[in-house]
Order: C-alpha cells, then sequence, then structure tokens
C-alpha cells in the first residue's frame, strides 16, 4: 500500500471515529442556522455555495510521479448581498520535477462571480450558479501556467443543510479561448461532492469527492477521480478563524499519489 493511501486511509478513520463519538449537538447547531439564516460552511477542495466575505489561505502539496509541487494560494471574497459575491484567486507555484531544475512562478488568476438562490431556504436548500474567469498570468515554459489562453468557467451548484450535515455538489466546465494557430481546444467538465458534518459550533468533519474528465481534444474521454477526506477547527470560541486540513488521493491515476492541503479561514 503506498504512502498517500496509508494517510487517507487513516483520515478517513479518523473522521468516522469523530462522527461516531460526538456529541449530540444538533439542537444547538439548528438554532445557530435559525438565527443567521441557511449558510454552508467551506469545504476544503470544494467551493461554498454560499456567498461570504472572506480571506483564505491555502499550502497545497501534491506528489506525483515525476516529481513534487507545491502551491501557495490567496483567496479573497466579497458578498455585495447575500445572494452575490465575487472571488479572486491568486496562486504561486513550486515545482521540484524528478529530471530538471526547479522552477516557480504565478499561477492563473481567476476571479468568480457567484449567485445564490435562497427560494427553497426554509426546505434547507440553496440552489447556486455563476461563471469564473480564469487570466493568462501563468508562465507556460515554467509549466506555472498559460501565457495566453483565457478560460472560461460556468457552473451550476446545489447546497442541501439537514440537521447537523451540509451536502453540497458542483459542476464546472472549462472553456479555453485565445489558443495558437493549430493548438488543440481541450474542454473539460469538473465536479466536485462533499458531505459535511458539524460535530459541534468548533470542530467540522468531512469527506469529498473530487473529479475531472476531458470533453474535447486529446483528453477527451479521459478523467480523475479523487476522494478527500478533512477536518476543520476553530482554535478559539466564537472564533471567525478556521484552520482546515485535507488529503486527497486518487482512485484511478498513476501519476498522482497525493495531494496535501492545509488552509487558513477568515470570516468577516
Amino acid at each position: 500500500m503506498s504512502y498517500g493511501i496509508q494517510v487517507v486511509c487513516r483520515c478517513c478513520a479518523l473522521v468516522i471515529l469523530a462522527l461516531v463519538v460526538a456529541p449530540c449537538a444538533g439542537e444547538a447547531q439548528e438554532e445557530h442556522r435559525h438565527m443567521h439564516g441557511l449558510h454552508f460552511s467551506h469545504p476544503l477542495f470544494t467551493e461554498s455555495v454560499t456567498p461570504d466575505t472572506k480571506l483564505r489561505f491555502d499550502l497545497e502539496k501534491e506528489w506525483e510521479a515525476d516529481g513534487k509541487a507545491t502551491e501557495i494560494e490567496l483567496e479573497g471574497e466579497f458578498a455585495f448581498h447575500r445572494s452575490f459575491s465575487v472571488e479572486v484567486f491568486a496562486p504561486y507555484v513550486f515545482l521540484d520535477p524528478e529530471l530538471g531544475p526547479a522552477t516557480s512562478g504565478v499561477g492563473n488568476l481567476e476571479v468568480a462571480l457567484k449567485f445564490a438562490n435562497f427560494a427553497f431556504e426554509e426546505r434547507g436548500l440553496l440552489l447556486g450558479y455563476g461563471v469564473g474567469l480564469g487570466f493568462p498570468t501563468g508562465d507556460a515554459k515554467a509549466d506555472t501556467g498559460s501565457d495566453h489562453i483565457w478560460e472560461l468557467q460556468p457552473f451550476l451548484n446545489v447546497g442541501v443543510a439537514v440537521a447537523n450535515f451540509e451536502v453540497v455538489a458542483w459542476g464546472i466546465f472549462g472553456i479555453p479561448t485565445n489558443q495558437d494557430a493549430g493548438e488543440e481546444v481541450e474542454t473539460d467538465f469538473s465536479y466536485d461532492f462533499s458531505v459535511l458534518y458539524h460535530i459541534s459550533d468548533r470542530f467540522q468533519g468531512l469527506v469529498e469527492l473530487n473529479g475531472q474528465t476531458g470533453l474535447s481534444g486529446e483528453e477527451a474521454g479521459d478523467g480523475v477521480v479523487a476522494v478527500s477526506p478533512g477536518v476543520k477547527v476553530a482554535p478559539l470560541p466564537d472564533s471567525l478563524i478556521f484552520i482546515g486540513v485535507g488529503v486527497s488521493v486518487p482512485v484511478n491515476d498513476e501519476e498522482l499519489d497525493a495531494r496535501l492541503k492545509i488552509s487558513l479561514f477568515w470570516h468577516f
């Protein structure tokens, strides 16, 4: 069994144990949600369906068959209304291949417009949609991103809250534009699924399923699916800051062993 598989198995065991032994705090959680309206906590590898005002800092480590990669990402989101927010993602990438020199550089900047429909709020159901835009701010030679391709990313999402559980699902289309002459168009479809459980006001356990498949180009029909368990903890009582740790392991990709993500969320 590989190291990545061992890590994810241990994390799954910890999450399951926490769910089993956690005290039943359902009434307190339900009261909290009714006071503040329907709101979904932010998963780790999956986006939240709720428009928020927050800052997020991610440190992600990736182990692949041909080397290692580290990505630092700063995300800022501002909610102009409870139904609409604007997100900005700014990554910086470090690559350490098995063969060749290490490189680093700015990745592709992304901006997303996120909308939420609260028509079914009393039933614990939230419907969302929006669009993201990827800017070619990377360096193709350093393999940290693209220097000319823009990407349009329309998406749909849904969130369901039942007692202490939050279930979130996303579907995202990736449509590249501005290709060079003779460069093939490679569209793709990404899907994310998250189940989060509020163990207490300060502790959350979650399991996510994240996948991507090619729709056109050389990778049409090819895809990868990963299982991603994790936990989120508020270090202080009544804190607006959460720290999350998650591990993502693909179930059908021999080139990628595992990803480790450490996240800091500051809601305000």
